[in-house]
């Protein structure tokens, strides 16, 4: 029998599925408002496009307002900038009706350096192997708080866009969200994972009934990724004789168990409190968090010792300091809640690692979401003779043209989503591939993420009826074609690094060689490319400047999305052989570019024209999805 968490989640999607498409009916619980945030102007105009779009395919409740509202330009301002902007301009469309809606509000805006897939289109519309046509991000952001709708008053409800929240809110309908101040949301976790989150200590903690599915409880103050003698000190520890904790829903945790962050609800009364304050700052110029700033100020416990600790900023500003005092002013004495979901888990799937766990090997989180492994593709059948490996001279005549199902891999078949492929390709049981178009049959090896890439045959291969070798994609990879506009040339650039790689981690410019890379070093890749380390450090304008992988750049831009991923697997073919590529490649007559670049120079219409043909082809090869 599935658990009661399992059958809330279920619920939950059918609630969804059902607005999908379709105006609210009457009583219906729904957002009044939606409103998505972004890091830039650019980026506010990519998830406007994408907005449409899933209009278009009537993807979304088609009577929900959704506002996307871009960060000012300057400096990074962290999710608690992009809220305290979000709310002004609520403010100035609304009015003081404002005070009277339901606002979902998603910070969308990050750049996605732990997860560079969604650096350009964006985490909020990440795509979720579930649904026909495919679900993204969005959809189960406005799907998993459905429940909840009907417990809240007005005021906002603060999400992030790269996380799900698998719970069950039980049979007791005897609570409400407080109408004023601030409620969290709270899950038991072990302290491994309060390490890592906010910590909420608990007012009598001890006497917490955690067989209750949700209680109500008071915070006495707010912890931010705290030690473990941290937590024990404040006393956020759950104290058990047995040395392990029932919890609802029969879940059971041993050994020491905090309640850990999620999202969280602030009324009106705070609503005018960030507007204030957001007058007195003016225009928002340094990082505010909205998790480590707004709740460390509120419970009667709180200090404000934190307002000095800077190691989780990533651009300390000369003002930052100031405008956490006055953060903290304004939210200091504010009333804050947590509601305890005792049958609840929070998932973070913000890193390869944790997309590859969750959507390939965690079951149980699966069975929770319902998700699949064959979701919204189209699979070609090439025709009665064997396909050989890549570089193998065999030809022969192929058939492209015939529809088929998926490949019959059972069980270990890795997760593969919105996507146009040939029948005999494989999968490994650890492997994800959305958003891909491969002419060519593919394996793709274990841990390894494929995202947005294509691989046509050659025209002339096509007039011949030559079949095509396959294409063999290596294990712990990860590997992105994004569209670049630069000095007006369009050009592909297919970004690849092992699924381990620091993407953050920097080091002095004389020191570059030294980042780890591809399972070996910058250093290491650059003498099998036979590339000066002048080309990868060319936006360096001093020696004191600091470069990662990130900045560093490592990535040839191409004319086509084939040739760019050819490029790419020989690259990283050459570094893990150890040996050199190959001079016809000649690597110093393409430009090169960065992370840093691709998010700068991001050609938005031609990724998003790629998936829409993508779309169209795929509902074009499968009659049951446009019926």
């Amino acid at each position: 029998m599935a658990s009661a968490v399992t059958q809330n989640m279920r619920r939950l999607l059918e609630q969804y599925q059902q607005l999908r498409g379709r105006n609210s009916p009457d009583g219906a619980a729904m957002w009044n408002v939606v409103v998505i945030t972004t890091a830039d102007a650019a980026q506010q105009e990519a998830f406007q496009q994408q907005i449409q779009d899933k209009h278009k395919r009537k993807e979304l409740p088609l009577d929900l307002p959704i506002h996307i509202v871009s960060d000012p330009p300057g400096p990074r301002i962290g999710n608690g900038g992009s809220t305290l902007t979000a709310l002004e301009f609520l403010h100035s469309v609304y009015g003081d009706s404002v005070y009277g809606l339901k606002v979902l509000l998603i910070h969308a805006g990050g750049w996605s350096q732990r997860m560079p897939s969604a650096t350009i289109l964006g985490k909020v519309f990440a795509a979720i192997p579930h649904g026909e046509p495919l679900y993204q991000m969005l959809d189960l952001k406005l799907a998993m708080y459905l429940p909840l709708i009907p417990h809240l008053p007005p005021g906002v409800f603060l999400v992030c866009a790269d996380d799900f929240l698998v719970y069950d809110l039980g049979q007791d309908d005897n609570w409400a969200i407080p109408s004023t101040g601030v409620t969290a949301l709270a899950h038991p976790s072990t302290m491994e994972v309060g390490r890592s989150h906010g910590v909420y200590v608990v007012k009598d903690a001890d006497s917490i009934d955690t067989s209750k599915t949700v209680v109500l409880a008071q915070c006495l103050e707010v912890l931010q990724k705290p030690t473990d003698d941290l937590m024990r000190s404040k006393g956020a520890l759950l104290k058990s004789d047995s040395g392990s904790l029932e919890f609802a829903d029969g879940i059971c945790m041993e050994g020491d168990v905090v309640y850990t962050d999620s999202c969280f609800f602030f009324g009106v009364d705070v609503m005018k409190k960030f507007l204030n304050l957001k007058k007195e700052i003016g225009t928002v110029s340094c990082e505010i968090d909205a998790y480590g700033d707004f709740l460390q100020a509120l419970g009667p416990k709180a200090t404000d010792e934190y307002i000095y600790n800077t190691s989780n900023i990533s651009q300390v500003t000369s003002d930052l300091r100031q405008v956490r005092k006055q953060v903290f002013a304004a939210m200091c004495g504010t009333d804050i809640h947590v509601l305890l979901l005792n049958a609840s888990q929070f998932i973070h799937v913000g890193t390869t690692k944790e997309l590859i766990h969750y959507f390939s090997q965690d079951q149980t989180f699966q069975s929770q979401m319902f998700l699949q492994k064959d979701v919204f593709n189209c699979w070609l059948s090439e025709g009665p003779d064997e396909m050989t490996q890549r570089g193998d001279s065999t030809d022969s005549k192929a058939d492209h043209s015939a529809l088929s199902a998926a490949p019959d891999t059972g069980e270990s078949q890795g997760c593969v989503m919105h996507s146009v492929l040939m029948r005999s390709s494989s999968f490994a049981a650890t492997c994800i591939m959305e958003y891909c178009h491969f002419e060519v049959p593919v394996v793709v090896q274990e841990n390894t993420i494929v995202s947005n890439c294509q691989w046509l045959q050659s025209s002339e291969d096509k007039s011949l009826g030559i079949k095509s070798s396959t294409l063999v994609l290596p294990s712990e990879t990860f590997l992105h074609t994004v569209s670049l506009l630069h000095e007006g040339t369009s050009h592909y650039v297919t970004i690849f690094f092992h699924i381990s790689d620091n993407l953050k981690m920097s080091t002095a410019v004389s020191k570059l060689t030294s980042l780890p890379f591809l399972n070996r070093t910058v250093g290491s890749a650059l003498k099998h490319w036979q590339l000066p380390e002048s080309i990868v450090s060319s936006h360096v304008k001093s020696s004191e400047d600091k470069v990662s992988l990130w900045t560093l750049k490592m990535y040839p831009g191409a004319p086509t999305m084939t040739e760019s991923l050819q490029m790419a697997l020989d690259m990283v073919s050459c570094v893990r052989n150890e040996c050199s590529l190959s001079c016809a490649l000649s690597l110093d007559r393409h430009v090169f570019f960065s992370l840093a670049d691709a998010l700068a120079l991001k050609d938005v219409s031609t990724m998003l024209n790629f998936r829409r043909k993508l779309f169209d082809q795929i509902v074009e090869g499968r009659p049951e999805i446009s019926a």
